[in-house]
C-alpha cells in the first residue's frame, strides 16, 4: 500500500512538473511571435528577388512555433494523437525547410505516410466497438473521441477522456472504480478497467440511443 502511495505521488508531481515545463514552452512561443513580425517587416523591405531565403526562414520559424505548441499539448494531454502530431509537424518542417535534395523530400513523404499509417492501423488497436458503444484508451483525446463517435463531450473538462472522468469525479464527489459511469453532454462514459488507481479503458456510448 505504501509503495502504491509513493507511486501515485511521484506520478502526480511528475505531471505537475510537465505542466510547469509546458508553461515555459508556451511563454517562449508567445515571445517568439515578436520575431515573426520582424521577419514580415524584413520581407516587405527586401527586394523581391532576394526574399526567398528570408521567407524560408520565416516559414521555418512558424513551423517551429507550431511544433512548440503541439509539444505543449502533448505534455498536458499524454495522448497518442498529440505525440503523432508533434512528430508530423517536425517531419514537415524538416522536409519543407531543410531538404536539400529530392531524396530528402521523398524520405520526408514516406515518413509522413508512416505517421498516418501508425495512426490508422496501430492507434486504432486501442479502439474497438462493443455493443452500442466504443471502447477507448483513457489517454485518447476528447477531440478524437468526439470525431470517432460523433458525440459532443465538452473539451473544457479535459484534454483526454481520462481527464474528463477525473474532473467529473471531482465535481460530483464520486469515487472512480471499475464499472462506474458518468454522463456528460450527449455521452455516457463508463470505466471498464483500472490499474493501480489509473484508468486504462473506457466505454463511450450515446445517451440519445
Amino acid at each position: 500500500m505504501k509503495i502504491n502511495f509513493i507511486k501515485n505521488k511521484i506520478s502526480k508531481y511528475t505531471y505537475y512538473l510537465e505542466v510547469f515545463l509546458a508553461i515555459f514552452i508556451l511563454i517562449a512561443v508567445v515571445l517568439s511571435i515578436h520575431d515573426l513580425i520582424k521577419y514580415m517587416i524584413l520581407i516587405f523591405m527586401t527586394n523581391p528577388l532576394d526574399t526567398y531565403d528570408i521567407f524560408q526562414k520565416f516559414l521555418g520559424h512558424v513551423l517551429l512555433l507550431v511544433v512548440g505548441i503541439e509539444l505543449v499539448i502533448m505534455l498536458i494531454s499524454h495522448s497518442t494523437s498529440s505525440v503523432l502530431e508533434v512528430v508530423l509537424y517536425a517531419i514537415a518542417r524538416k522536409m519543407l525547410i531543410h531538404s536539400e535534395s529530392m531524396i530528402e523530400v521523398v524520405i520526408g513523404v514516406f515518413a509522413i505516410g508512416a505517421v498516418f499509417a501508425i495512426r490508422k492501423y496501430l492507434f486504432t488497436k486501442e479502439i474497438r466497438i462493443e455493443g452500442s458503444g466504443t471502447v477507448f484508451s483513457a489517454g485518447v483525446s476528447v477531440k478524437d473521441a468526439n470525431v470517432m463517435t460523433g458525440l459532443k463531450i465538452p473539451e473544457t473538462y479535459g484534454n483526454t477522456i481520462g481527464g474528463v472522468i477525473t474532473k467529473l469525479s471531482e465535481d460530483t464527489n464520486r469515487a472512480i472504480y471499475e464499472g462506474i459511469d458518468f454522463r456528460i453532454g450527449n455521452a455516457r462514459i463508463k470505466v471498464l478497467s483500472m490499474k493501480e488507481q489509473l484508468i486504462e479503458k473506457v466505454l463511450i456510448d450515446s445517451l440519445d440511443e
